[in-house]
C-alpha cells in the first residue's frame, strides 16, 4: 500500500492516513516549483495498525535470484526469437509502437495497484472517519521532479532501436520496469 503513509505529530496526537495518490498539483512530479501542495488525509484510530508495515519472513537475494533466473530466461529467448523470426528489428514503427506499449503495461499495473490498495483501504477505514483535505507550504524549491527516469526511458529507447539482433526485447523489459517508477 504504497500510496498511504501514516501521519502522526506525536505520541498523544490524533492519527491520520495520508493518501499521496491525491495530492496536486500533479505538476510537482515533474519538478515545477509550485506555493502549494494539497493531499487528502483520513483521521484513523491511534490504536488502528492495520496501515503499518508488518515484518515478514524475508526470501534471501540468492533465493530470489535462483527463483527468477529460469523465468527471465525464458522470457528472454521467447522475446528474442519473437525479434528475430519475424524481423521486428527492421520495422522502426512497429518497435515504437512495442516501446510504448510496454509503458502502457506498466502505465496500467500502477492504476491496477492504486485501486486495489484504495479497496483495501476503505475496509480499513471507519465509516464515520473525518476526511481532511490539508495544503503544504513549500519552500518553493523543485523537487528534481521525474527527470532521471525520463533520462533512463530515452536511453532505453536509443539501445532498443540502435540494436537489430534480437536483444533489443531486453530493452522493452528494462523500459517496462523503468516505467513504473515513472
Amino acid at each position: 500500500m504504497t500510496c498511504f503513509q501514516i501521519v502522526q505529530l506525536d505520541q498523544e496526537s490524533k492519527k491520520y492516513i495520508m493518501d499521496t495518490s491525491t495530492m496536486s498539483p500533479k505538476s510537482y512530479y515533474w519538478g515545477f516549483k509550485t506555493d502549494t501542495i494539497t493531499v487528502g488525509m483520513v483521521e484513523i484510530e491511534k490504536n488502528n495498525n492495520q496501515f503499518e508495515i508488518k515484518p515478514t519472513t524475508p526470501v534471501s537475494t540468492t533465493m530470489a535470484a535462483i527463483i527468477v533466473q529460469p523465468i527471465v530466461k525464458i522470457g528472454y529467448d521467447v522475446i528474442k526469437r519473437l525479434f528475430i523470426k519475424n524481423n521486428l528489428s527492421e520495422q522502426v514503427l512497429l518497435k515504437l509502437l512495442l516501446f510504448a506499449i510496454s509503458m502502457l503495461i506498466s502505465y496500467f499495473a500502477i492504476l491496477i495497484s492504486l485501486k486495489v490498495a484504495h479497496k483495501k483501504a476503505d475496509k480499513w477505514i471507519p465509516k464515520n472517519s473525518h476526511k481532511y483535505t490539508v495544503t503544504f507550504t513549500t519552500i518553493k524549491k523543485s523537487n528534481g521532479g521525474v527527470y532521471p527516469l525520463v533520462g533512463a526511458i530515452f536511453i532505453c529507447l536509443l539501445f532498443f532501436l540502435g540494436l537489430n539482433n534480437g536483444t533489443e526485447g531486453a530493452f522493452l523489459v528494462i523500459n517496462g520496469i523503468v516505467s513504473l517508477f515513472f
